[in-house]
């Protein structure tokens, strides 16, 4: 069975909603990962539900990234935002939002946060996603703490490649996770030239294959796991924003798969 494919909102950012779908569409992948911003700003201009979904045709939505500052924020701020994100979710007939971490929380804490937000995201009909993020001053930035809790707040992790990467996950660690764990997989790879990981930010995140990760490494551990679910290719180096979307996708479709057959991916 071959896996969806998808197209990250923020690969293609200086794209309007219906460019960004469009371009998805045309460079061959079957699923679209909309960021908020990007379904704020349809929204803002009258874009329907019924319109991006027509556009798309048959395009299959991944979970709506982001619900940031996990952990950080207040309740009294993070509330009104999270729950404003789930309803736009479910505006759009988006069936799931990633929760992203913040600066640290103790593990009690953090767990009966992410009960709190589930309960909230499921008010509106939207399944919450837990993302490893594996900056050192971000909460739980290994994968054995963010599988832990995770598994006990009972959500999917998103798994990402740079992220792994940068927590200097092991494959042989990523490959004892069950496939139940796994709800969604960011691909990219990232510029390392002259720097440590330790020194990698989300803007030197580029397509697969133009950086220095151990993407096949990485993404055959995922395959080992019997995980078969969406991949989204996931960049932010500011150089694709200069770019023609339409060429960015089609670049990264082809580089996606490129990286995924070498790791023994069916496509």
């Amino acid at each position: 069975m071959s896996i969806p494919l998808g197209l990250n909102g923020a690969t293609v950012p200086c794209a309007r909603a219906e460019e960004a779908i469009r371009a998805a569409r045309d460079a061959g992948f079957t699923a679209f990962e909309p960021r908020v911003p990007l379904l704020v700003s349809a929204e803002a201009a009258g874009r329907t539900p019924q319109v991006l979904e027509s556009l798309s045709r048959g395009l299959a939505w991944l979970p709506l990234n982001a619900v940031e500052g996990v952990f950080t924020s207040p309740r009294s701020e993070l509330g009104p935002r999270a729950r404003e994100i789930f309803a736009l979710a479910a505006r759009f007939r988006v069936p799931q939002a990633i929760l992203v971490p913040g600066a640290g929380s103790s593990p009690s804490d953090a767990l009966a946060e992410l009960r709190w937000l589930g309960a909230a995201a499921l008010h509106h009909g939207v399944e919450p996603l837990y993302e490893l993020i594996g900056f050192p001053t971000f909460a739980f930035p290994s994968l054995d703490q963010a599988y832990d809790l995770a598994r006990a707040a009972r959500f999917p992790l998103v798994l990402d490649t740079f992220h792994l990467a940068l927590s200097r996950t092991r494959p042989d660690e990523i490959a004892r996770l069950p496939s139940s764990a796994i709800g969604l997989v960011h691909l990219s790879d990232a510029i390392t030239a002259g720097k440590g990981l330790e020194e990698l930010r989300d803007e030197d995140r580029v397509l697969p294959g133009e950086g220095g990760l151990p993407l096949v490494d990485i993404l055959t551990a995922i395959h080992r796991t019997g995980y078969r679910g969406p991949v989204s290719v996931e960049v932010f180096h500011p150089k694709y924003g200069e770019q023609d979307p339409y060429a960015v996708a089609r670049d990264a479709h082809r580089r996606a798969r490129e990286v995924l057959a070498q790791a023994g991916w069916q496509l």
